[in-house]
Formats: C-alpha cells, sequence, structure tokens
C-alpha cells in the first residue's frame, strides 16, 4: 500500500481521531497483529473466538503507527494514532475500496462452485508472463480476506485477480463494490452449499451477484457448457457475456481434440495447440479461461502457453507428491460432488497403467442431499477406482454406492484421517496412483503426512 495520510484515513473510513501518534500515516494494514509491520494500520476485528481489541497494544509493539477502535473505554498505548470508527469491519473495506480505485488497472473477479482457486491462479500465472499481477493468496477470497488482498496493491502492479468465495445470498454482494471487477468469471454452477442454498438456481443467484457493479464495457466469462450459466442471456444484461467450453456451439473459444493421459492434457484452440501438465477434463475449462484472458490482453500464444506451464496449484489443491514410489494426488482442501467427479477422471487418466486407489471424506454441507450425493459418489468411484477408502460417518454411503461394482475386499471404511492413514499405509504399492479427497473439515491432509512418515 501507498502511504495514505492520518486526515485522509479518518476522512475515508469517516471516523473520528481520538489520539494521535508519533507517525501521521500508514503504508500498511492488517487485522492480524501477528503480521503487523512498521507503520502499518491495525483492525482489531471482533470475532466469534477473540476480540482485536485485545490485541491493539501487542500490534503497537511489534511497530503499528495506528489502530482502529470501536470504543474509547480502552488505555491505548502511547506513541500511536488511534481512529474510532462505527465498525472496523466496515472501515476496512472502505479502506480497500479507496485502495483499489487508486489504480486504474484491469480487475479481474473469479467465483464458482468448484475450480474457482485453480482457475484464479491459472489466471494469474498467465497474465504474470506479461504484466505484473497482483492475484488473490490462500483463502482470501471472503469478506474479511479480500480487503487485505487489495491493501497489497501496489504502483507497479498492472492487473489483479480476486477470488470471491461464497456461502450465503448476499456474501459476494457485501464485498463487490470494493472489488469492481471489468472481467467477472463464472466456472461453474454445482452444488456446493447446497445444504444453506437448497437449489442450484439460489446459487446461480449467488454467484451472480458478481455482476452488480459492472456496466457497458465490462465481460462475463463463463463456462459455456454449464447449464445453469446458460441461463445468463447478454440480451437481458447491461455487459458482454462470453463463454469458453468443450460442447456448446456458440462458443468464443472452443477446445477440440482433447486428450488427457497420465501426462497431463493436450488440446486445441482456434488452431493452436496448448498442453497444461495436470489431467483431467475440468482442466481444460480451467485452461480455456486463463487462455481467452491472455488472448484479450494481447498475449502471444508463447507467452500464454508458459504461464500454464509455470501454475503451481494451491495448498491441498491438485498436488502431485511422490510418497514410497506412490504417485499421490493430494486434493484435501474441499469437496463437493462436481470436484470430487472431477478429481476422479483426474485419478482414471493417470493411472491408465497402474493401480488407482481413492481415499474419499465426507462431503458437508450437503443438507437435503448428503445421502444421494454421496451415494452418487461412490458409483461414480465404482468405475474410476481399483480401491476405495471411505472417511468419515457420511461416507459410509460411498460403499453403498460403490456396491456390486467394487469388491467387498476393495471397500474399506474408516472414522477418521488418521484410521485412512493406517489403512493407506497397509494397502498402498509401488506404483500405486492415490487421490486424497475431502470436505476441508474432515482434515485428509493428516492421512498425507501419516504415509509421508
Amino acid at each position: 500500500m501507498e502511504k495514505i495520510s492520518l486526515e485522509q484515513l479518518v476522512k475515508i473510513t469517516e471516523g473520528r481521531l481520538i489520539q494521535t501518534g508519533t507517525t501521521d500515516w500508514i503504508s500498511g494494514a492488517a487485522i492480524d497483529s501477528r503480521k503487523i509491520e512498521e507503520n502499518d494500520l491495525f483492525i482489531p476485528i471482533k470475532g466469534e473466538k477473540a476480540d482485536g481489541h485485545c490485541f491493539i497494544k501487542i500490534a503497537a509493539e511489534k511497530g503499528c503507527s495506528t489502530s482502529f477502535t470501536e470504543t474509547e473505554a480502552l488505555d491505548f498505548p502511547e506513541g500511536i494514532s488511534v481512529v474510532l470508527v462505527e465498525s472496523c469491519l466496515e472501515a476496512m473495506k472502505a479502506l480497500a475500496k479507496y485502495n483499489r480505485e487508486r489504480y486504474d488497472i484491469p480487475v479481474i473477479a473469479v467465483t464458482g462452485s468448484s475450480g474457482k482457486t485453480t482457475t484464479k491462479d491459472l489466471i494469474a500465472s498467465v497474465l504474470s508472463q506479461k504484466y505484473k499481477t497482483l492475484k488473490t493468496q490462500g483463502n482470501f477470497n471472503n469478506e474479511y480476506g479480500i480487503p487485505q488482498t487489495l491493501f497489497n496493491l501496489q504502483p507497479e502492479h498492472e492487473i489483479a485477480v480476486i477470488e470471491m468465495g461464497m456461502d450465503h445470498l448476499d456474501d459476494i454482494r457485501k464485498s463487490i463494490g470494493e472489488v469492481r471487477p471489468h472481467i467477472s468469471v463464472i466456472t461453474n454452477i454445482g452444488t456446493a452449499h447446497i445444504e444453506i442454498l437448497k437449489t442450484q438456481d439460489n446459487i446461480l443467484a449467488a454467484k451472480k451477484e458478481i455482476f452488480e457493479t459492472m456496466g457497458p464495457g465490462d465481460i462475463a466469462l463463463l463456462n459455456g457448457d454449464d447449464v445453469y450459466l446458460n441461463k445468463i442471456k447478454e440480451d437481458e444484461e447491461p455487459f458482454s457475456v462470453v463463454r469458453v467450453g468443450i460442447k456448446g456451439e456458440d462458443l468464443s473459444l472452443k477446445a477440440e481434440q482433447v486428450d488427457s493421459s497420465a501426462q497431463g492434457i493436450r488440446f486445441v484452440a482456434d488452431g493452436e495447440h496448448f498442453h497444461f501438465a495436470y489431467p483431467g477434463i475440468h482442466n481444460v475449462y480451467n485452461c480455456l479461461t486463463a487462455i481467452w484472458l491472455g488472448r484479450y490482453y494481447q498475449m502471444t500464444h508463447e507467452e500464454i502457453q508458459r504461464g500454464l506451464d509455470a501454475f503451481k496449484p494451491s495448498g491441498n489443491r491438485m498436488d502431485i507428491v511422490r510418497v514410497r514410489e506412490a504417485t499421490v494426488i493430494n486434493d484435501s482442501y474441499n469437496a463437493n460432488p462436481d470436484a470430487m467427479k472431477a478429481a476422479l477422471d483426474m485419478l482414471w487418466d493417470m493411472g491408465k497403467s497402474c493401480r488407482r486407489l481413492a481415499v474419499l471424506g465426507d462431503m458437508l454441507e450437503m443438507g437435503e442431499m448428503a445421502e444421494s450425493g454421496h451415494l452418487e459418489i461412490g458409483a461414480y468411484a465404482a468405475e474410476k477406482a481399483d480401491v476405495l477408502i471411505a472417511v468419515g460417518p457420511e461416507s459410509k454411503a460411498y460403499i453403498k454406492g460403490a456396491g456390486a461394482s467394487l469388491a467387498d475386499e476393495r471397500c474399506f471404511w474408516t472414522a477418521d484421517a488418521e484410521g485412512a492413514g493406517k489403512l493407506l499405509r497397509k494397502l498402498m504399492a509401488p506404483g500405486d496412483v492415490i487421490l486424497i479427497k475431502a470436505s476441508r473439515g474432515v482434515h485428509l491432509e493428516k492421512t498425507l503426512k501419516m504415509i509421508q512418515e
């Protein structure tokens, strides 16, 4: 963040200066006192488990020049400025909006039921071959994380790629006024968050909040093979609609001659050949989005391909590692039925000459679809895997769904990640390809750690 004066900060946040410190400007902002750097602003958020106001003293010791507060009834450390605001969260969002509007650069927002993080990382990997690119790091894709990403915008940045997650209606709406994208990407409309939102039409409505600040000259970049996204009609919107895909007819960029194998994917788009190191048809869609954007921003085929080659997945997503002479696909960060099928397709492609083991944990937040969703994935796993290890109470339905298609001696159930680790240690053999996937709450990263040990 470029310097912001204390006077500007008070005006931006509609706050009131109640203590003047030794420094009348800030050069950064953080909500975690452990991450405070010299002359930062500390933003004490009130959370469910802790109140950030309790850490103002620690932030001051770490070097913050200024702190927000929602109350005057505190003994503030000497030497720092203190700005009283009605809501630290809303003040943080106002500051993020101000910092984003300081820079006249393209901003791309990305959401979707599955694949949004991979797509965001791929877009950034491609664009960074030509442009200084800011992207969302880690899981900073919510109301608290998005402002922190926008604080990182600097004069040298030429483009920004912002991931936007959601659990409920209005989640994206709460942050879209800060992001104000020129191009909004929706990867697909699946069944993630179906427990809360009940229907895929409601999920579509929640995802469409990403368009709410867009107008003429802006672009919605969509998966053209997604039934729900095809309900978005250009003649009903104030922005342009662009679609990429494999099957559709009315596509701006279409992949043909698609081949997925252990070596990754290869395909042709508009007569140009592309390849990507990670197999799975779902990755074709991710690549098409990045390729279209690369072309839109005047990048050459060579630059775009270099970006595809440079891609590195975020933690616990599509991370391919070698363990005890076996290949492990660690995709343990999250799960829903569409993402599970995509991961099982990847297992199938990578293990065409090997034994395939699928370690699948519970898919959480499925609501009334929990049993049917797990049964469906169990049946799908039976077609794609030679051995199934189901993890967690809901996952018993995987075994039931696999049914007679996967013999009893090749189906196993365990209550938790540690149990899965013990089972996998006994079952795995050199040359195997192993998929580890579940919702984050199952903590299957522990399973990987156990077999690595």
